[in-house]
């Protein structure tokens, strides 16, 4: 069963917790490494998609947009012999692997939940179907391209402006912070779902799929 968004943010706030208590950071506010860390992760995301890349005969994601790829070391196979059948260990005897684009996407999205589970802005992160079909209609303003450069100036924009506005919050009932991330991540979800047409359903599981392998780095020390 696909995970819900709702889900995805407890088990985000359940590792950022087991994050801090294993590295003795109880009392520390994180925002700006956590900001920092998104940012960096947008731009590697961005690197994967290579579609800003106007120098290069390869402005295409290196594997396509296809969420599963065929698994490069085992090709495809599963297994492999060596004198005997050895299952491959890539990818579990299963063939495929999550595409690179569609992991460095879901790293961005661990940090976005990070943050607002920080602030306690689950609301925040649901964004209508209307709203995505709509953008789907119109396109991303930019293209792809574009869209990165205007979720990363929400995201410093929710950084730098700190300061309050009260006919904001009294109007929309968000502060005008929580409105500049939202916008960030509605912005990086459009990316995903329209210009990389990933579904809900597979960023959710890859999205798993990399927490539980976050879980294990903790325990074997990364």
């Amino acid at each position: 069963m696909t995970l819900t968004l709702e889900e995805m943010y407890n088990m985000q706030k359940e590792l950022d917790a087991k994050i801090v208590a294993e590295k003795g950071l109880e009392g520390q506010d994180l925002l700006y490494k956590r900001t920092l860390a998104l940012q960096v992760e947008l731009a590697e995301c961005a690197n994967e998609y290579r579609g800003f890349k106007f120098w290069s005969d390869r402005s295409e994601p290196k594997h396509g947009y296809d969420a599963l790829i065929e698994c490069p070391k085992c090709s495809g196979k599963g297994f492999w012999f060596s004198g005997e059948r050895v299952i491959c260990g890539r990818c579990n005897e299963k063939g495929k692997i999550t595409n690179p684009l569609l992991e460095e996407f879901v790293d961005c999205v661990h940090f976005f939940l990070s943050i607002a589970g920080q602030y306690g802005w689950l609301d925040a992160l649901y964004i209508s179907e209307d709203a995505i079909e709509e953008t789907r209609d119109e396109g991303l303003d930019g293209e792809v391209t574009g869209a990165f450069l205007e979720s990363m100036y929400w995201l410093m924009k929710f950084h730098m402006e700190r300061d309050r506005d009260e006919k904001i919050e009294e109007k929309l009932g968000r502060t005008k912070r929580e409105i500049c991330f939202r916008n960030a991540w509605y912005v990086f979800l459009a990316i995903g779902l329209v210009g990389f047409n990933f579904t809900f359903e597979q960023i959710a599981d890859a999205y798993a799929a990399k927490n539980k392998v976050n879980h294990e780095r903790q325990v074997n020390g990364y």
